[in-house]
């Protein structure tokens, strides 16, 4: 995966489950004790699926990260991501990280 899409893809979900949790956190306020609104069983499901794209995104800009040999990035975007400022990594990542090689092979021809 491409730097640009693992930290769009990335940084998106995590504003997304942010934006998520806040307005699960208003709607269960407002309910009655021991029967949130149906709303909050969604909104969770949609939480679930925004952790699952945050850990995809991030296992591919590791790997991506060791492709390139970029180890002082590896270890920041891996312990930043352990100690739960994962967004912070990823935004350094996106902002000044190693920029994306492309390899280029040429056939040779016969004629």
């Amino acid at each position: 995966m491409s730097k640009q899409i693992t930290t769009r893809w990335y940084i998106g979900a995590w504003v997304v489950a942010v934006l998520v949790g806040i307005a699960t956190g208003l709607m269960a306020r407002g309910a009655p004790a021991g029967s949130p609104p149906p709303a909050v069983a969604i909104l969770s499901l949609v939480l679930v699926a925004c952790g699952i794209v945050m850990f995809v995104m991030w296992i591919g800009a590791l790997i991506k990260l060791a492709q390139q040999h970029a180890w002082g990035w590896f270890v920041a975007v891996l312990i930043l991501q352990l100690i739960f400022l994962g967004i912070i990594g990823m935004a350094a990542y996106a902002i000044a990280g190693p920029q994306d090689t492309d390899e280029v092979v040429t056939r040779p021809t016969t004629t």
